[in-house]
C-alpha cells in the first residue's frame, strides 16, 4: 500500500514542477513605420517546435515550458527579430521593414496570398492608393498606362460611362473579352446593360465595375495567364481582376476626405471661317432658309440686312464645365479579437453635356473576428445606388451630337420652339439640341448588394478550411423618352420605354489547404476545392410608341404598347487543385487542375477538364549571389496551361420562338400578336471553347533591389471558339452558333521599375511597362472569311481570316497592282466599287510610364500612357466633311494633283479642284478616308499631395491631414487622329473597338482633395 502511495505522491510532485514551468506569453506585434499592428506573424519558440500566429489585431498567445526562452518573430516582408522573454508575461515586437526582402506577398487566385518569389506565372498589382490619386469613377479608367499587357477602352466621356479592360489581346471570336471581375474571392457581374436602341443608335451605358468605390480598395491583382487564373474557372480564360477591400487594423480613427473635379470637354478642331450656305453663297438659317452645311462665305465681314452676322460656337456653347464632388467618411479600428470597417461615400458628377449626370451612395462594412484560436469569420456588405441621367449618343437623331457638331457657326439655336410651340428645327431635319435637352431622357437607377461571408478553420498548424459564400444581387431600372415634336424617331408622337433587369448570382467555394515544411529544403502544400455558381437574369421590357398626351410618361400614354419578358439562368459546378512545392527556397513546382460543368452546353459535354503546370527556378540561390552587391535574385519561369471555356449565352443549343421585327413592323401589330423561330440556330452539340498557352519569364532584382526587371513571353491558342456565324437561308436560319473558330495571341511583356534616389527624406520611384501582342483569327468556320460584329455593313468592324481580330471593312479607293490610286478623267481618285479592308484595330504595341517623386510630406507623381497603332473608324469625319464643319474643310479654294495613275497607267498629271463638290461627291463618300492611326502619348495623370507632419498635429485632436491636386489627361500628343479621342469605342464593353461616331468628347480634369483623420 505504501509503495503505491509514493509513487503516485511523486507523480503528482512532478506533475506540479512541469505546470509551474508552463506559463502563457502574450503580446502585440506592429509594423515600425506606421504603428499598425501585423496580423499573420509567425510566433516561435527558438529552438523549439512550437509556434502561433498573430490574429488579426496583431495579438497573439503561446504556452511556453523551461527558461533562457526566446521568442523568433517573422514576417514577410520585415526583418525577422528574436527577443528572450525572461520574466517576462507579456513580449510586444515593433518589426523594422526589410528594404532586401524578396519575400513581396501578392493575392493570387481565390483571394490565397503567395510569396511573389515563389509565383510560377505572371502577376501585376496596383496598390488602392494610387486607385484614389487617379481620381476616377469608374476603378477600370484608374489602371489606365499601369500594367503592362492590358487595354482599356472607354466609351466615352459622359458621366457614368462604361470601361473595357482587355487583359493580353481578345480571346473569343464573338463571345466576351473582358476580363472576370474578382472582389474578395468572389466574381461579380461586370456586364453593360447596354441601349435598348442599340449602341450604334443611341450610345452606351455604364458597366458595373462602376458600382465599386476606389475608396474601399486595398490593391488590385491582375492574373494574366491562364496558369495564374486556372482555378477561378472557364471565365478566367480572359484574364482576372482581383479586387481586394480594405480591413479595419489599429485604433478606432476617422477619416473623412472630400474632393472637387473639374471637368473640361476635349472638342476637335472644327473650321470657323465659313457661314451657312452652298457654293459661297449664304444661307440665312436663322430665318428658315434651308441649307446642308457650311458652305457659305466667310463670316468675317458677312452682313445681312445691314448687319453683321454673329458668329458662335456651337461646342462651345452648347457643353458645360462637368463638375464632381466626391465624400468619404469611413470608420476603422480593431480589438485583440476583432478589426471593423464602416465607410460612406458619396459621389455625384454633372456631367459636361447637359442635363446628364452620374450619382453613387456606396456603404461598405467589413467585420473580422476570431470566434477561438482555430476559427475566424469574416461578414462583409458593400451596398451601392447609382444614378445616372444620359442623353442618347451616336447615330440617332436623338442625339444633340448631330446639330451640335454639324450646325454653322451662323446657326442660332434660340429660340428653341416657334410662335405655336413646336420644336425649331435645324435643315428642316435636325432636331434642335436644346430642345432635346428638355424632351428626351434616358435614365438608369441601380441597387446592389455584395455580401461575402467567409469563415477560416485551422484545426492543425498546417491544414486550413476554407468556406466562402458570397452574392452579387441587383436591380437595374431604366426608363427613356422622346416627346411628341421629335424628328427622325419611331413615331413623330414620340415613345418611351421601361426597362428592369433583375439580376442574381450566387459562389460557393469550399477550399481545403494543406501546407507544411520537411525540414529545412522541402515545402510543400496541396489545395482541394469545391466551386458553385448560379445566376438568373429576368428582364421586363414595355416599350410604348405614339404618346397621346404631351409630356405624360406614362406606358399607359402610347397608342401602341409592345412587351417582352426574358429570363436567362446559369449554372456551373467544379473542383479543382492544386499543389505546390518548393526545393531549398530555389525550385517551385506548380500543378492545377479544374473539372468543370455548366448549363449551358450540349447535354453530353457539359463537364470538361484542364489544368496548368508551371515551374520557376531563382538561379541566384544556388551561385549563391542574394548578397551580390549587383545581382542579388534572378528567376526564370515556364508554365502551360490548357483552360476551357463556356463563353456562350444561355439557350445557346436549340432554337427558341421570338416575336420578331419584321422590317419596321414589331408584334404584337394590329391587334395580332405573332412568333417565329429564332434567326439564329443552336447547335445540340455545343462544347467548350479552349485556350492553350506557353509562357516564359525572367524576373531580376538588382542593386539590392533598387532596379528590377520582369520579362515576359506568352502565346495563346483559343480553339473550338463559339461563335454566331452565318450560314445559307435555304436551313430556314440566318446563322447558326458553332465551334468554328480559332485564334492566336502571341506577345511580349516588359516591366521595369526602380528606385534611384532613396535618401532619408528624398524617394523617387521610376516604372515603364510595356506591351506588344501579335494577334491573327486562323479559322471562322463555315468556309467564311469574314464575320461581322459592329457598325454598318459599310463601314463596320468585322473579324477576317489570316487577319488581326478587329477588322474595318467599307469602302475605298481603287488601286492599281502597285497600290497606288487609279484617277479619273478629271483629276480625282476613283471609288472602288468593291467593299474590303481598310484599317487594323489592333494597336502594334502598347506602354507606360510611372514615377513617384517624394520628400519629407511632399508627394509628386505621374502617369504616362502610350499606344503605337491601332486604327480607329472616325465615322463623324464621315458625315461633318459632308457638311464642311471640319478643320479639313477649311481647305477649300485650292487645288491639287494626286499622287496616283490615269486609268491607262501613265502618272497623272491633272489639277484637281479642293472645293466643295470634292468633299461632298468624292472625299466624304469613302470609308477609307475616315480611318486614322490611333497612336497616342498621353499625360493620363500628374498628382502633387502633402502629408502634415505628426508635430504640427500633436496639440489637436487630428492625428492625420493631407491635401491634395491632381490633372487628367493634361496633355494629348496625337499626331494622326482628328477626333477628341482615340482611346474611346461606341461600343463601349462589346466587341466593336475602334469605332466611334457622336460621342461625348473626353474631358481635361483637375481635383482638389482633403483627408483627415481623427
Amino acid at each position: 500500500m505504501k509503495k503505491p502511495l509514493l509513487s503516485l505522491m511523486m507523480l503528482l510532485l512532478f506533475t506540479i514542477t512541469v505546470w509551474a514551468q508552463t506559463r502563457t506569453i502574450t503580446g502585440t506585434v506592429i509594423a515600425a513605420g506606421d504603428k499598425q499592428p501585423l496580423p499573420g506573424v509567425s510566433v516561435r519558440l527558438k529552438g523549439q517546435k512550437v509556434g502561433t500566429q498573430t490574429g488579426a489585431n496583431g495579438r497573439y498567445s503561446i504556452q511556453v515550458s523551461g527558461t533562457n526562452l526566446s521568442l523568433e518573430f517573422s514576417y514577410l516582408g520585415f526583418k525577422t527579430q528574436t527577443k528572450a522573454i525572461g520574466s517576462n508575461d507579456q513580449v510586444d515586437v515593433s518589426l523594422i521593414d526589410d528594404e532586401t526582402n524578396l519575400n513581396e506577398i501578392v493575392v493570387t487566385a481565390l483571394g490565397i496570398k503567395r510569396e511573389k518569389r515563389t509565383l510560377t506565372y505572371s502577376t501585376q498589382e496596383v496598390n488602392g492608393n494610387a486607385l484614389v490619386a487617379a481620381k476616377e469613377n469608374n476603378l477600370i479608367n484608374a489602371l489606365a498606362g499601369k500594367v503592362a499587357g492590358v487595354q482599356i477602352t472607354n466609351s466615352s466621356g459622359a458621366a457614368g460611362s462604361s470601361s473595357k479592360i482587355v487583359i493580353r489581346g481578345n480571346t473569343s471570336l464573338t463571345g466576351e473579352n473582358g476580363a472576370l471581375i474578382v472582389v474578395d474571392g468572389v466574381p461579380i457581374n461586370n456586364s453593360e446593360a447596354g441601349n435598348p436602341d442599340g449602341a450604334l443608335s443611341a450610345g452606351g451605358t455604364a458597366n458595373r465595375a462602376i458600382d465599386i468605390d476606389p475608396n474601399i480598395v486595398e490593391n488590385v491583382s491582375l492574373l494574366k495567364g491562364a496558369a495564374a487564373s486556372a482555378l477561378y474557372g472557364s471565365a478566367a480564360a480572359r484574364g482576372v481582376v482581383i479586387i481586394t477591400t480594405k480591413t479595419g487594423k489599429g485604433k478606432t480613427s476617422i477619416a473623412l476626405s472630400s474632393g472637387i473635379t473639374l471637368d473640361n470637354p476635349i472638342f476637335p478642331e472644327f473650321q470657323d471661317k465659313y457661314a451657312q450656305g452652298t457654293n459661297g453663297t449664304y444661307v440665312d438659317g436663322n430665318n428658315g432658309q434651308l441649307s446642308s452645311g457650311s458652305w457659305g462665305p466667310l463670316i468675317d465681314g458677312l452682313m445681312v440686312n445691314g448687319k453683321p452676322v454673329t458668329k458662335h460656337d456651337p461646342r462651345e456653347e452648347f457643353f458645360r464645365q462637368g463638375f464632381t464632388t466626391d465624400n468619404t467618411l469611413a470608420v476603422n479600428g480593431s480589438t485583440d479579437k476583432s478589426s471593423y470597417l464602416v465607410s460612406y461615400s458619396l459621389l455625384n458628377t454633372k456631367g459636361t453635356m447637359p442635363a446628364t449626370n452620374f450619382g453613387r451612395h456606396a456603404f461598405f462594412t467589413k467585420f473580422t473576428h476570431e470566434l477561438t484560436s482555430k476559427v475566424s469569420v469574416i461578414g462583409q456588405l458593400n451596398y451601392v445606388n447609382t444614378v445616372n441621367d444620359r442623353l442618347p449618343e451616336g447615330n440617332s437623331l436623338a442625339s444633340p451630337f448631330w446639330t451640335v457638331y454639324s450646325a454653322p457657326i451662323s446657326w442660332d439655336p434660340f429660340p428653341t420652339t416657334n410662335p405655336d410651340g413646336s420644336q425649331r428645327l435645324y435643315r428642316a431635319a435636325r432636331n434642335n439640341p436644346y430642345w432635346l435637352v428638355d424632351n428626351v431622357k434616358f435614365r438608369s437607377v441601380v441597387n446592389r448588394f455584395l455580401p461575402v461571408f467567409t469563415i477560416n478553420y485551422n484545426p492543425l498548424p498546417w491544414l486550413s478550411i476554407t468556406e466562402r459564400i458570397g452574392a452579387d444581387i441587383f436591380n437595374d431600372a431604366t426608363t427613356y423618352h422622346e416627346a411628341q415634336g421629335i424628328v427622325g424617331g419611331e413615331s413623330a408622337n414620340g415613345k418611351m420605354y421601361n426597362r428592369e433587369i433583375n439580376f442574381r448570382q450566387y459562389n460557393h467555394d469550399l477550399i481545403i489547404e494543406a501546407k507544411k515544411n520537411f525540414g529545412d529544403d522541402f515545402f510543400g502544400s496541396i489545395l482541394l476545392g469545391n466551386n458553385i455558381l448560379s445566376s438568373d437574369q429576368k428582364s421586363v421590357f414595355d416599350k410604348g410608341i405614339g404618346l397621346s398626351v404631351k409630356n405624360y410618361y406614362n406606358i399607359a400614354n402610347a397608342s401602341t404598347v409592345i412587351s417582352r419578358i426574358t429570363e436567362q439562368n446559369y449554372r456551373k459546378v467544379g473542383v479543382y487543385a492544386q499543389m505546390t512545392g518548393e526545393y531549398k527556397r530555389m525550385l517551385s513546382l506548380s500543378l492545377t487542375g479544374r473539372y468543370d460543368g455548366t448549363s449551358v452546353l450540349s447535354k453530353d459535354k457539359q463537364f470538361y477538364p484542364y489544368g496548368s503546370a508551371s515551374v520557376g527556378f531563382i538561379f541566384t540561390e544556388p551561385l549563391g549571389l542574394s548578397s551580390n552587391s549587383i545581382l542579388n535574385f534572378g528567376k526564370i519561369r515556364l508554365s502551360y496551361s490548357y483552360v476551357g471555356n463556356d463563353n456562350v449565352p444561355p439557350y445557346s443549343i436549340g432554337r427558341p420562338y421570338i416575336q420578331p421585327t419584321i422590317g419596321n413592323i414589331e408584334f404584337p401589330y394590329g391587334g395580332v400578336n405573332g412568333f417565329l423561330l429564332s434567326n439564329v440556330q443552336g447547335d445540340p452539340n455545343l462544347k467548350n471553347e479552349g485556350l492553350k498557352e506557353f509562357e516564359a519569364g525572367l524576373e531580376l532584382k538588382m542593386f539590392k533591389n533598387r532596379f528590377n526587371v520582369e520579362a515576359t513571353y506568352f502565346n495563346k491558342n483559343s480553339i473550338d471558339l463559339i461563335s454566331t456565324t452565318p450560314i445559307t437561308p435555304s436551313s430556314g436560319a440566318n446563322s447558326a452558333v458553332i465551334n468554328a473558330a480559332s485564334m492566336y495571341n502571341r506577345g511580349i511583356e516588359l516591366i521595369l521599375s526602380g528606385t534611384p534616389v532613396k535618401t532619408e527624406d528624398i524617394t523617387w520611384v521610376i516604372g515603364l511597362n510595356f506591351a506588344k501582342i501579335n494577334n491573327k483569327v486562323t479559322e471562322i468556320g463555315q468556309n467564311l472569311d469574314n464575320i461581322q460584329f459592329a457598325g454598318f455593313v459599310s463601314p463596320g468592324v468585322f473579324a477576317y481570316k489570316d487577319q488581326p481580330y478587329a477588322v474595318i471593312y467599307g469602302s475605298k479607293y481603287r488601286r492599281n497592282d502597285a497600290g497606288k490610286l487609279v484617277i479619273d478623267a478629271d483629276g480625282y481618285p476613283i471609288i472602288d466599287e468593291a467593299l474590303g479592308p481598310i484599317g487594323n484595330t489592333v494597336p502594334k504595341w502598347n506602354a507606360g510610364l510611372t514615377t513617384t517623386f517624394t520628400y519629407k510630406g511632399i508627394s509628386l507623381s505621374a502617369v504616362l500612357d502610350m499606344k503605337k497603332g491601332g486604327d480607329v473608324y472616325n465615322l463623324d469625319n464621315f458625315y461633318l466633311n459632308f457638311y464642311g464643319v471640319t478643320k479639313l474643310t477649311e481647305d477649300r479654294t485650292g487645288s491639287k494633283v494626286f499622287d496616283g495613275v490615269t486609268e491607262d497607267g501613265q502618272p497623272n498629271t491633272k489639277v484637281a479642284a479642293i472645293d466643295q463638290a470634292y468633299y461632298q461627291n468624292n472625299y466624304s463618300q469613302v470609308d477609307e478616308n475616315g480611318v486614322e492611326d490611333g497612336t497616342y502619348v498621353k499625360l493620363r495623370q500628374v498628382s502633387l499631395s502633402y502629408n502634415f507632419p505628426a508635430s504640427l498635429l500633436k496639440k489637436t485632436p487630428i492625428k492625420g491631414l493631407s491635401v491634395s491636386a491632381t490633372g487628367r489627361n493634361l496633355w494629348f500628343y496625337t499626331p494622326h487622329y482628328t477626333g477628341s479621342d482615340p482611346e474611346v469605342s461606341l461600343y463601349g464593353t462589346g466587341n466593336g473597338g475602334g469605332f466611334t461616331n457622336f460621342v461625348t468628347p473626353s474631358n481635361r480634369s483637375y481635383n482638389f482633395a482633403v483627408k483627415v483623420t481623427f
